[in-house]
C-alpha cells in the first residue's frame, strides 16, 4: 500500500508540473499531457485520488490496534 500511495503522489507532482509546463516547449511535458489530458488538465484528482488511499490505509492501521 505504501508503494501505492508514492507512486500516487508521485504521479500528482508529475501532472502539476507537465501541467505548469505544458506550453514551455518542453517535449515531455507535452507528451506527459498528450497521454495522460484529462489528467493534465486536472492533476487534482490524482491527489484527491492520494488522499483516499491514505485515508483507507489508516483507518485499516487504527482497526489493527
Amino acid at each position: 500500500m505504501f508503494v501505492l500511495i508514492l507512486g500516487l503522489l508521485g504521479a500528482s507532482g508529475l501532472f502539476y508540473l507537465a501541467s505548469a509546463t505544458q506550453n514551455s516547449g518542453w517535449t515531455w511535458s507535452y507528451e506527459v499531457c498528450r497521454q495522460g489530458q484529462i489528467f493534465c488538465d486536472n492533476p487534482h484528482w490524482v491527489l484527491i485520488a492520494a488522499a483516499i488511499v491514505i485515508a483507507i490505509e489508516m483507518v485499516r492501521n487504527m482497526s489493527k490496534a
